[in-house]
Order: C-alpha cells, then structure tokens, then sequence
C-alpha cells in the first residue's frame, strides 16, 4: 500500500508539466504571430505619422554674383610667326661667272634699295656695247646720205615742172630703210647697255640676306638663284580668329586696314634668351576665306621698321610671338565672374522672386577671371555663379550672396564653439 501511493504521488507531477508543455507548445505561434502584427502596426503608424508631420522640400541654394557695367577696350590674345612682308629669290638676268661679292652679300647682311651685290664678267658685254654703238654710226651717216640724196631728187623733180613727185622719184623707200636701220641699231645699243647694267647684280629692295647660294668664280645663266632675301621694312604675323574673336572685335570677314579705319592695334610680345621683347604693330587685314577645316580666319598683324634701332631686339623671320589685339575705342559692357557662364552660352539671372531665368547669350569677350557682355546682361542683375543642377526656366532657388557667404562663413565656428562652453 505504501509503495503504491508514493508511485501514484510522483506520477501526478510528471503528467501536469507534460500539459503545460503542450499548451505552450499551441500557444507559441500565436504568440508570435500576434507580436509580427503588433510591430506591422507600430511601422504603419510611425510612416503614416512622419508624412503628415513633413513640410516641403525647400528651393535649392545658390550662389550670385552681381554684374557691374563698366567702360572697358576689348583685347584679345593671340599667337603666331613672324614672317616678312615681301620675300625673294635673288636672280642672275645674264649669263657669265660671278668675279666680286659685295662684304654684304651673306646671310643675314643688309643692303639698300639698288645696291650692288654681286658682279658678272662684263667683258663679252662690254665688247657688245661697242659693236652696237659703232652700228648706229654706220646707220646714221646712211641715213644722212639718203636724206640728202631724197632732197637732191626732190629738187631734180621740180625742175622738170611734171607735177607731184613719185615716191620712188624722190627716194622715200630708201629714207624710211635708213630710218628703221637707225632705230634698230640703236635698240640694239640699248639692249647691249642693259646686258651690261645687268652683269652687276643689285639688290631690288632694303632688307637682309637670308640664304646666299652663290660665291665667287661660280658661273651662273639667265634665271640662276644666287640669293634668297626679305625686305625689312614691315614683318607680319599671321595669327588664327575665331568667329567669336571676329565679333568681339567687330572685324568682318575679308578686312582691309584704311585711312578711316586702321585696324586694332597690336602689343607683339616674345621672350627671347629669356627676355620679354615687345613690339608694336596694327592687324591690317584679315583673309577672304574660311579655312573649311578648322573654322576659323587667319588675320594679318603688321609691325612696321621690326630692325629699327629704336627696337631693343629686331623682329626677324621665324619668331614665334604672341599678340595682343586692342579695340579701337572703349565702350560699356558688363562684367560677371568666369563662372557665371554655363556651357559657354547660358546665364542664368536671379529674378526679384527669386527665379531664375535662363538666358543664351553671346560674351564679348573672356578671361581668366571674368566674362563680359554687350548684350543679354543688364548692369546690376544678379547672376548664379554656383553649379546649379538641372536648371530651368522660372525654378525657385534660395540666393546666396557670394561675397556675404564668405563673410559670414569664418565666425560660425566659433559661435559653435561658444555655445559648447556654455553647455
């Protein structure tokens, strides 16, 4: 009996922890199912809640830049190499072997307008011009005798009393003989002369040598070069302009330097065993072409006497320099920092409502540092000189001052830091 009822008594307490067990293992799921709900509703109530406490998205800030009319003179730098305005190959007109060089007559010597450079054995020439002279001799004392023998004639003529003479009566024919004989030697004479001027060989213009190609004992033929020379009284610099460059300059295509209108003028500037030279010029034309390859137009800057002493270096051929072009008078524009131009056409102008409005617009000219314009910006406007991020026409944005900005934006650190030393 007793070992009966302790086994009963221990039998009891195992069966009601088995039914716990089981109910906690029904009601887990529910459990968990019911917290999965709760959540779901926290987070939908929390979403739905931050929307209708949010406030909308405020416009984009921007920096400006206030643009200010001022009178100025449009320049524009460009470059290029000097060149000489004229330029030729030095010829021999005869024939026969070169016997004396002027000292002159070598690279880089300078020589004046006719002066002799070189000379040609003149001797066959010499002996021309004699032989000619002395055939105008014969043919002007033929010619007295037939002007003497016409009148005799004439006179025969009249003392026959049989009215007008016939040419051949009076001897015509023959006279005029005579006169083409004359004439024709005494061309001969002139072309004996002019082979004999032309055995020395002279310089056509001022200038310098630039490539000598014959010396002494060399014999040479009608047409041989024996030098290669410029002249010095003006060198040009062909220099690359854009259409942009054109219309800032106000210069058309195909423009000719006058008297009315002499050209932009032009600082040329090259630095040379590391010495800035500078020389002054004008662009005096620009070419009547576009060249269909690069777009753009070549113009010509001129720089008169470049081997002047006055000049503390001569401008010779083959420098590369650069040019600075001066409008011709000075006029209002409008300046605005480099940055206020987007893309190279675009501005985009702060409006009193804080929009902007952009505009397209065609700068006169552009630097470094600033943009200015002759149209499209008025003087005072307020222009986004800030990356703006897809722009457009009539957007709400939040102006910023630049030059405020930068003020202000040193003292707020320090305003920060205060304020954690009084915490």
């Amino acid at each position: 009996m007793t070992s009966a009822t302790a086994t009963d008594v221990e039998e009891k307490p195992k069966g009601f922890l088995s039914k716990i067990g089981r109910v906690l293992a029904f009601a887990a799921p529910v459990v968990v199912l019911v917290g999965v709900a709760a959540l779901m509703f926290l987070m939908f109530a929390t979403a739905n809640q931050a929307k209708e406490k949010g406030t909308p998205p405020h416009p984009p800030a921007v920096q400006f830049a206030v643009a200010h009319a001022r009178p100025t003179t449009i320049s524009l730098n460009v470059q290029g190499e000097a060149r000489p305005r004229v330029e030729a190959t030095l010829a021999a007109q005869v024939a026969g072997r070169i016997v004396w060089a002027s000292p002159k007559f070598a690279e880089g010597g300078s020589f004046a307008e006719g002066e002799v450079m070189a000379r040609i054995d003149a001797a066959d020439y010499q002996l021309a011009v004699v032989r000619a002279r002395a055939q105008v001799a014969q043919s002007q004392e033929a010619l007295a005798r037939e002007e003497a023998e016409a009148e005799l004639a004439r006179q025969d003529w009249q003392a026959l009393g049989r009215g007008e003479a016939p040419p051949l009566a009076v001897r015509e024919p023959q006279l005029a003989q005579a006169r083409a004989q004359l004439a024709a030697s005494e061309a001969a004479l002139r072309s004996a002369e002019l082979d004999l001027n032309r055995a020395s060989i002279r310089a056509p213009f001022a200038g310098r040598v630039r490539e000598r190609r014959a010396n002494v004992g060399d014999y040479v033929g009608p047409g041989s070069p024996v030098a290669v020379m410029f002249a010095t009284d003006a060198m040009e610099i062909r220099v690359p302009l854009t259409d942009s460059d054109l219309a800032s300059m106000r210069i058309p295509v195909g423009f000719q330097a006058s008297a009315a209108n002499p050209g932009p003028a032009a600082h040329v500037t090259s630095v040379t065993g590391g010495r800035l030279y500078t020389w002054e010029g004008r662009l005096v034309r620009t070419e009547a072409s576009v060249d269909a390859r690069t777009r753009l137009v070549y113009g010509v800057v001129q720089v008169r006497d470049p081997f002047n002493s006055r000049n503390a270096a001569p401008l010779a051929p083959g420098m590369f320099v650069q040019a600075r072009l001066e409008g011709s008078s000075r006029e209002t524009l409008v300046a605005a920092p480099r940055s206020a131009l987007k893309r190279n056409e675009f501005v985009y102008v702060v409006k009193a409502d804080n929009t902007i409005d952009v505009r397209q617009v065609r700068a006169a000219q552009t630097t470094a540092d600033e943009v200015l314009f002759r149209e499209g910006v008025a003087d005072g406007e307020r222009v986004v000189v800030s990356v703006l991020t897809s722009p457009r026409q009539g957007m709400a944005v939040t102006p910023i001052d630049r030059a405020g900005e930068a003020s202000e934006q040193p003292a707020q650190p320090a305003n920060q830091e205060q304020l954690e030393i009084r915490r």
